[in-house]
């Protein structure tokens, strides 16, 4: 459901329309098979977001808490949700494992979220926004955050979209197994819009689109843990067809590159907007 903006952003419907249950049985691969966030992404954005290590941090639509995890140490406290009780479980299985007691793990749909004013010193969406009420969202931010604080998105390129030749193999694989006439785009007449207006049209300012492109390079074990880890190629998707689809990729990129060895460089970002600050009274 995205496409291209005028400017060649990518963009989507106002409204989502995605199924609650898109991610089920994801998590585990999720919380092993994601890259993480380069450390230069994180410190870039602890600096612009000019965190105190004092305030707390409201990550929607945690995921397994890749975002959450990686910060949780410049926060005071950590509000970490999602819908789906399976990520939330291994979420909170991977915090005990890194000791970061000062995260709480809830349940819910981001849109349901209840905090006083002022709550949050960040607030961060990791390659979920578009499937969240934009909007609303962008309003109760508003709300949540002090002025001067901001509200995040992070995410990356899809693993099998990108220009490598290996990645146009992959897809054509991918594309064999789960592009089905039943699951096909619906059209929709909704306005598309990108992140950024969606912020600056709630009052966001200052907001701008961070680039980290990262080497790096794919095993077939990491890059199929991958694809499991989407709502694309799930096993719950694939069915009972995940064995023969597993082995037509590895054929497929092993003809391709038999040491099994696949790079890219990932594009890594953050979009950040900041809640105004009340102008100063004139003398």
């Amino acid at each position: 459901m995205r496409e291209p903006a005028r400017d060649g952003r990518p963009a989507w419907p106002a409204v989502p329309d995605y199924p609650p249950d898109l991610f089920a049985g994801t998590a585990w691969y999720y919380a092993r098979y994601r890259v993480p966030y380069p450390q230069e992404l994180i410190d870039d954005l602890r600096m612009r977001a000019e965190l105190t290590g004092e305030g707390r941090l409201l990550d929607l639509a945690c995921g397994t808490g890749e975002v959450a995890l990686s910060m949780h140490t410049f926060f005071r406290e950590v509000w970490a949700v999602d819908q789906e009780q399976e990520m939330v479980e291994v979420g909170r299985r991977k915090a005990e494992q890194r000791r970061a007691t000062n995260a709480l793990w809830m349940v819910g749909r981001a849109e349901e979220v209840e905090a006083p004013p002022n709550s949050f010193e960040l607030i961060t969406i990791g390659s979920a926004f578009h499937r969240l009420d934009r909007r609303l969202i962008a309003e109760c931010a508003l709300r949540w955050l002090p002025p001067g604080r901001c509200i995040v998105e992070l995410g990356s390129n899809a693993a099998w979209k990108g220009k490598e030749e290996w990645q146009h193999v992959a897809a054509e694989v991918i594309a064999k197994w789960t592009d089905k006439p039943s699951s096909a785009r619906r059209r929709t007449h909704q306005p598309y819009r990108c992140h950024e207006e969606v912020l600056e049209a709630v009052g966001f300012e200052d907001v701008e689109n961070y680039r980290f492109p990262t080497p790096y390079i794919w095993t077939l074990d990491s890059f199929v843990g991958y694809l499991y880890s989407t709502s694309k190629a799930s096993k719950a998707v694939l069915g009972d067809h995940a064995e023969e689809f597993e082995a037509d990729l590895r054929r497929a990129l092993l003809d391709y590159d038999s040491r099994g060895q696949y790079p890219e460089t990932i594009d890594f970002y953050y979009i950040l907007g900041r809640r105004p600050s009340p102008e100063a009274p004139r003398a």
